[in-house]
């Protein structure tokens, strides 16, 4: 079965010269988010919803291999709603780069009803007013979101996006090669692991790690504290600590060109269930982890705003919801899947018992959400 990966395309970083390890490139798409604000573009506040008929189409943006094989046919069918779905998000940078800012930055129909970025371009995406809101008297199930989910300074109650799944950036390591997984994020670093080590690509991730190897809080991120562990990932890299960074961690480690690295949940509990041919663990460092999401919101323009609606009601039905969780191994944000993976039984069972997806209060007291700068400050890094 394939595996869920937020990013399709690698982006790979041996050397000082990649824009992943300048100030503006590595963290993203700070200065173009931040010319978005200033552009003329509109969008609805909630106080007055009207829903366009749209053409009965629903079209749906989102990552490769985020999906079960069924969900997307057995709704079309049940609805009589045609789906568009196009698994051409390829990254946040690159989606903010070469698709939202053309058009929805010129005022202009992106051209889907759902797009489905991480967490951080969504709140880039209210505030430059790019978002519809969630008409939430069309889905019932808005209740079920994860109630940690809804307290998000951001969007206090969820009213512009509904969350797809939860993850958590840790370490993976090649026990073919360290015998011992490594515990700590200070241990991957520090120079002697026995072979190359790697960090994702997601500045939020990476350099919310360095922050709490460094004691600092990225839930509660400051400018200062961001540029600090910034100067970190650039010496580590130019030392050659850290061989290389990137969203492709999967591939590097079935090739056996990481000994190990930073990496996402979901994808390493697909790695061990696929029988690659390596022995990879995956351990929440003694430091803590980062929580991330992906969301699915309505951007401005969207012709279809019902259909959306009908979706994101679907795929929060806890039954429907842990079809999905029992594929893509990632955290559910749908209040009572673990029941209904339960109830399925066999394999999607097990997955209820797995603590990577259903962390305990322990562990998720150790996870933390990258809190993020104002623009001003992102620009200045």
């Amino acid at each position: 079965m394939p595996r869920p990966r937020r990013r399709s395309i690698p982006t790979t970083c041996p050397a000082p010269a990649s824009r992943h390890l300048s100030r503006r490139g590595f963290l993203g798409t700070a200065g173009a988010a931040a010319a978005g604000l200033a552009l003329g573009c509109t969008g609805g506040d909630g106080d007055d919803l009207a829903l366009p008929e749209g053409d009965g189409r629903l079209r749906i943006l989102t990552w490769a291999d985020y999906i079960d094989p069924t969900t997307v046919g057995v709704f079309a069918g049940t609805s009589s709603i045609d789906v568009g779905y196009d698994e051409d998000w390829e990254g946040n940078v690159e989606g903010l780069t070469d698709i939202l800012e053309p058009t929805l930055g010129a005022g202009e129909p992106t051209g889907y009803d759902i797009i489905v970025p991480t967490y951080w371009v969504v709140d880039r995406m209210l505030q430059n007013e790019w978002l519809q809101p969630v008409p939430i008297e069309l889905v019932g199930n808005h209740v079920n979101i994860d109630p940690d989910l809804l307290a998000l300074p951001w969007d206090r109650g969820a009213r512009f996006h509904m969350p797809w799944q939860v993850g958590i950036t840790g370490i993976a390591t090649d026990t073919d090669r360290v015998p011992v997984p490594i515990g700590s994020f200070a241990e991957l670093v520090s120079g002697r692991v026995d072979g190359p080590v790697g960090v994702v690509a997601e500045m939020r991730e990476t350099v919310g790690m360095l922050m709490l190897l460094r004691g600092d809080d990225p839930s509660r991120v400051t400018l200062a504290a961001a540029e600090a562990a910034l100067d970190d990932l650039e010496r580590l890299v130019a030392d050659g600590t850290v061989a290389l960074v990137t969203n492709d961690f999967y591939d590097a480690l079935a090739g056996g060109e990481l000994a190990a690295c930073l990496a996402w949940s979901g994808d390493i509990v697909l790695f061990q269930a696929e029988e690659v041919g390596r022995n990879v663990t995956f351990t929440i460092p003694e430091e803590g982890g980062i929580r991330w999401f992906d969301s699915m919101v309505i951007p401005t323009g969207a012709t279809n705003p019902a259909a959306a609606a009908a979706w994101m009601d679907f795929v929060y039905e806890p039954a429907n919801a842990a079809l999905i969780t029992a594929y893509v191994q990632y955290v559910s944000p749908v209040l009572g899947v673990r029941d209904a993976l339960v109830e399925l039984g066999g394999d999607a069972a097990a997955v209820a018992d797995n603590p990577l997806v259903f962390p305990d209060d322990e562990t998720a007291r150790r996870l933390f959400f990258w809190a993020g700068l104002d623009a001003e400050d992102e620009q200045a890094l």
